[in-house]
This record gives C-alpha cells, structure tokens and sequence, in this order.
C-alpha cells in the first residue's frame, strides 16, 4: 500500500467535527458548574433568621432552657383550654431561629409539630398562625428528612390556603414556608405547582405592595424553576411579563432580585429562553449591563449565557441586539467572575453558525481568550478553553487558520498541564482537528518541502507530544484513547507507515 492510500485509510478512523448537539451539550456543562457557586444571591433553601450575627450565648443558653421544658410545652399545647399557647409557640420559634445547628430534630421528635400545622387553621388568631408558620418555615429549610416529616403530617395544604390570608405576616410567613419545601426536591416541587402555587405565588405578586413579600415571592418563584426537570410551559410562560417589570422596578432590592429570579427562570429550556426574547427583556438585560450596578451584572451575564445556549436562532438574537459588543468590555473586566461569565457566554456563541463564529473573531475576542488561557485563573481558562476549542471543532477551515496564524498552539498544549480530565479532553479533540487539517495540507504529501513546519512539529516542539505521550496513560479511558489515536495517526514517522500491512 502506497504512501497516499495509507494517509486516507487513517483519516477514516476518526471524527473531524464535532456536532451541534455535542457542543451544546458541552455548553450546558458549563451552565450547570457555573450555576453550583457557593455564594449565590438566591440560594436553595433559606432559613428565617432572628440573630442576625454569630449566635450568642444568651441564645445557646435559651435554647437548653426551651430544650427542657419540651416535654411540658407539649402538655400544654394540647390541651385546648391553654392559656398561653402563643407564647410557647413563640418560645419554639425562638429555639428554632438560630443561625448554626438549631434543634430541630428535637423538635420533630417532641410531637408539638402536629400541633403548630393545626393553628395553621386557626384564621381568628392571626399571631398564632404567624408564629407557628415561623417555627414550620425553619423546619423546612432543614435537611431533606426534616421536610419530609412536614409533607407527611399535610402542612403543604395548610401552608397553600394561608396564601389568601388578610394578615401580611401570615402570608410571608406562608410563602417562605413554601418556598422552602419547593427548594427541596423535584417531587414536592412538582406536588405545588400541580395545587396551583406557582399560579397563586404570581396573582399575589401583581396585587401586593410590600416589598418585603415581593422580595420573598421572588425567592419562593425561583426555587419553583430551579430543580431539573425544569416545570412545563404551561406553568412557566405567564411569569416572563412579571419579570419584564420586576426587573424595571424603581425599587433597587426588588429589581436586583428580579435579575437574580429572571435568570433561574430562563435556565435550560429552549422554551423559556424563546419567551424571554418575545418578552423583549433581552434590551433590558444589555442596557443594564452597561450601567454601573455591580449587583446586576452577575445574573445578567448569565441571563446571557442562558440565552447563548439555547437554539442558533437565539444565539443570533444576541448577536442581533449588540451583545457580543456589550461583552466585550467584561473580558477585560477586573473582576474575575465577570470574566468567567463573558467567556462562558462567548463559548455559547463559538459552538453555533460559522457566521455567528466570525462575529467573535472580528470582534478580535480571540485575543483575549489566549490572553486568558495563558495567564488567568484556571477555572476562567477553562471557560476559554471551550471557547476556543469551539472555534476549532465548529468552524471553518479559514477560522481554524486565523486561530493559527495567532499561534494557538502553545497555549493549547499548555493546558495539557491541567488535572481537569475535561480540559485535556477538550484540547486532545482540538489538537485532533488541528492535526487533520495540517494532514489535508501539504506537509503530509510525498512531496513534502522539508523548509515547512508540520503542525504535528510545531506541537512536538513546545512539548505538546510528550504530554499527550502522558495522557496516553491516563485512568480515564476517553483521555488515553483520545490521545492514542492522536499518537498513532499523527505522530508516526514515514518509516511506520512503510511497516503497516496492507
């Protein structure tokens, strides 16, 4: 077998592109990692917490003192002629309240729970009911098992008809309640969005005033979304006109909270994304990150990463409305996290239309993504690391040769460096693309000019050959196959393939 058949035959054994649907699945990796954050504006599930600094030893102190007398509030709570039943359950909210470690446990364990979700009912004592919808909030912001006991002994339907409730406090008290057993799992998420919550959660957000049930709502509508299988349509649509004005509000806290909202609304369906560009809140979004509101530029960033990794149509549709220009200015930002964010949204873009690719590269954002790889954080080098990995495996061949020509290839093989198996995933399937071209080109014809540089040379002479000799080795199974292939077909002398058979 000549020369020229053998070259074709190894071509045939591997992929030279990757799909749209592997990028963007790639993409949504991404969205999930960023999404886990420790620090986040709207988290999980909240406690309603009474101390506001380090708990003192004045509260440890009460609480051992409500811990003893457990056995003796329960007596009294269930006897229906007790005088003083708000004030015991206001001593278990207290016990309930603080900030590390408070003893619910014992609290489920002293039967008194059974009584807090009957006051629920009690609609003529409005102070009852708040108190007790108090203490049951904290206890759903507990651990899974904790909530669980809640559900089980029907607070849920307890909590749902307080949401008519005339008493501010009992209503607050109610949506955090809920919004707390929403955060806690798809089942009884699920379980309140089929007895109408979320439909109930937006009616009272378009009639009340007070900010602080507005603030909550917001909270509570979030938690409603967040969990995967995101909730249908049909439940979610009517909330983007809300968010529309949300996120207008003249109110700082409520707008800033509208964002934080917003985003986990528009997280993950192609649906949702598409209401949110019908909506016309994606000028909101841009406009605003071109203010100077630190507190909005995190959800909104990732607003438009949301919107990047839907459909091309979407993608385009930032384009369209001058996002790649917006960003911009964020890649070169002080702040690390919003660097992060840009270069997980321009990695969105990387992945779609050749056309959408050249808006990147006009835009001479390729500079700064090798800027990046090179010298920033490693977890920001890994959104870059997509981005430009992107580029290589959706693009075109003159793309590809605009990556090169701006010597891509020492900073790729330098993050063959990583311990992110991801990383090095992603640069051996760039390295592949890279070497397939340089295989159609004419280093690789019997003819060779030997003044000419392979790229396989290029890549042997910053070391890259010899990390991906490393990775062959690698535990995971797609590393070392990946770079095994890479080995054999690309870095075998003429005089191996003379060898091969026929």
């Amino acid at each position: 077998m000549n020369f020229e058949k053998k070259l074709e035959k190894r071509k045939k054994k591997f992929k030279t592109k990757l799909t749209r649907h592997e990028s963007t699945n790639k993409r949504k990796n991404i969205m999930l990692s960023i999404s886990k954050k420790k620090k986040e504006d709207l988290i999980r599930k909240k406690r309603n917490i009474t101390i506001t600094e380090e708990d003192s030893d004045e509260y440890y102190q009460l609480v051992q003192e409500i811990l003893q007398r457990l056995p003796e509030i329960y007596q009294q709570l269930s006897n229906p002629n007790c005088s003083n039943t708000l004030e015991l359950v206001t001593d278990l909210r207290k016990m309930v309240c603080g900030k590390k470690d408070p003893p619910i446990d014992e609290l489920i364990e002293s039967n008194c729970v059974g009584y807090l979700i009957d006051f629920l009912g009690d609609n003529n004592n409005p102070n009852l009911q708040c108190e007790s919808a108090w203490v049951l909030s904290n206890i759903a912001s507990g651990n899974e098992t904790q909530t669980r006991f809640l559900v089980e002994n029907q607070a849920i339907p307890a909590f749902i008809k307080l949401l008519n409730s005339p008493d501010e406090n009992v209503l607050d008290q109610s949506i955090w309640a809920l919004g707390n057993i929403a955060g806690d799992c798809v089942e009884y998420r699920d379980e309140l969005l089929k007895l109408g919550v979320f439909d109930k959660f937006l009616e009272i957000i378009q009639t009340t005033t007070t900010k602080s049930i507005i603030l909550n709502l917001i909270w509570a509508l979030s938690n409603c979304v967040r969990k995967t299988p995101y909730p249908p349509l049909t439940i979610t649509k009517y909330a983007f006109p809300i968010y529309y004005k949300l996120i207008q509000h003249d109110d700082y806290d409520i707008k800033i909270k509208g964002f934080w909202g917003l985003n986990y609304l528009s997280n993950g369906e192609y649906d949702n994304i598409q209401l949110l560009i019908d909506t016309d809140i994606l000028p909101i979004i841009l406009e605003n990150l071109q203010k100077k509101i630190p507190e909005i530029r995190i959800p909104s960033l990732r607003i438009l990463g949301n919107v990047t990794s839907g459909n091309e149509e979407h993608t385009q549709t930032f384009i369209d409305e001058g996002g790649i220009l917006v960003l911009k200015h964020y890649f070169n930002h002080g702040n690390p996290q919003y660097r992060k964010e840009a270069c997980w949204t321009i990695s969105n873009v990387c992945a779609g239309t050749v056309s959408q690719i050249y808006e990147v590269i006009e835009n001479d954002y390729v500079s700064d993504l090798i800027e990046i790889i090179t010298n920033d954080h490693p977890s920001i080098k890994k959104e870059a690391c997509f981005a430009l990995t992107n580029i290589i495996n959706c693009g075109d061949v003159s793309q590809l040769n605009i990556l090169l020509s701006k010597h891509i290839i020492k900073p790729l093989c330098s993050l063959l460096d990583s311990i992110d198996n991801e990383i090095d995933h992603l640069v051996l399937t760039a390295i592949e693309q890279i070497l397939h071209q340089d295989m159609n080109s004419n280093y690789y014809s019997e003819y060779n000019n030997e003044e000419e540089s392979s790229y396989a040379k290029l890549i042997e002479n910053v070391g890259g050959k010899k990390k991906i000799e490393i990775l062959s080795y690698s535990k995971d199974t797609l590393i070392s196959t990946k770079a095994n292939t890479i080995l054999y077909n690309f870095f075998n002398d003429e005089e191996d393939y003379e060898s091969d058979s026929d």
